[in-house]
């Protein structure tokens, strides 16, 4: 199973609400939703799972964002309560120094147990006071650091290794100079390792920035599968790159090298995703959708391609 972190920004939700709406999202990914505020998209999406009878995990304490802050208010509160009771929707939890009290507190408003949560940690200090916490009782999932020492703490059950896979680089066009990557094979061997499933922050990576700004240089980032399906990533990036001016045309420039590039797939049906065949849209017709969608059409490919992965592997 794959466990992909997604932050709740808008056009994130809208790849995975995008996906689950066409039912293109395969059953082997339930994605783990990281709220950064109480949206209208964030209620739909978490809204179009439920309609859809699909499972997806939600964070009810993310590290980002403002929901907490939110969730003060009384009729936020009870909004975010209310769905979060759905029983498609599953709670998980960030693992701190304070969590005894809030899991206590998160059983109670989320009328959920122990054995139904799913713990995200990150910290080896605080193991014991796991253990403590939970006293023989095994969380739903444990998503835990790709570290064998980590793993070998915890000792436990139900393990998912998380790890970030993206190589976020400073400036798109730094991507020029290393326009092909390594970028996983946890989908091969996870099972070898003896974890029931993996988890990252697709391709977009760990690190959250709470604005965008205007790129000197557009970039799009392909995940494919390489001739011993592992994954690997392309880096598509635009050659006119000294100012931010031109952005349809630099997306222009970058879209040529990714449909040229693509011609070798023409035979994978595994490559045949919604996002390429909406790339391939733009380039017939010279359109532009704005830099956010781009963002938006790289994760669904990589959600839909890991789909298409597993699915081969039944």
């Amino acid at each position: 199973m794959y466990y992909p972190i997604i932050r709740g920004r808008q056009y994130d939700l809208l790849a995975l609400r995008e996906l689950q709406s066409r039912g293109i999202l395969s059953n082997k990914i339930i994605p783990v939703i990281e709220p950064i505020k109480l949206s209208t998209t964030l209620m739909s999406t978490i809204s179009m799972f439920v309609e859809h009878k699909n499972r997806v995990i939600v964070i009810t304490n993310p590290k980002v964002g403002s929901l907490l802050g939110e969730l003060e208010l009384s009729t936020s509160k009870q909004k975010f309560e209310e769905i979060m009771k759905h029983e498609y929707v599953t709670v998980a939890h960030h693992f701190n120094k304070h969590s005894i009290n809030q899991i206590n507190v998160l059983i109670e408003e989320y009328e959920t147990q122990l054995e139904n949560i799913v713990i995200i940690h990150s910290e080896k200090s605080l193991v014991n006071l796991y253990k403590d916490k939970f006293e023989g009782k095994v969380p739903l999932l444990n998503l835990i650091p790709l570290d064998n020492a980590f793993r070998r703490q915890l000792n436990d059950k139900n393990l998912v290794g998380l790890d970030d896979k993206f190589n976020k680089l400073t400036r798109n066009a730094d991507y020029l100079e290393n326009d092909n990557e390594f970028f996983s094979e946890e989908h091969l061997y996870f099972q070898d390792e003896g974890y029931i499933g993996f988890s990252d922050y697709s391709v977009v990576g760990e690190e959250y920035n709470e604005g965008g700004f205007a790129p000197y240089a557009v970039a799009i980032h392909i995940v494919y599968p390489n001739h011993e399906n592992a994954l690997e990533i392309k880096h598509f990036v635009s050659d006119s790159n000294n100012d931010t001016s031109d952005p349809a045309g630099k997306f222009s420039q970058a879209l040529e090298k990714l449909i040229s590039w693509f011609e070798e797939f023409s035979t994978d049906r595994r490559m045949d995703t919604l996002a390429m065949r909406i790339f391939n849209e733009h380039y017939d017709e010279g359109t532009y959708p704005g830099l956010p969608t781009l963002k938006k059409l790289s994760i669904m490919h990589h959600l839909e391609l890991i789909g298409n992965l597993l699915e081969e592997d039944r």
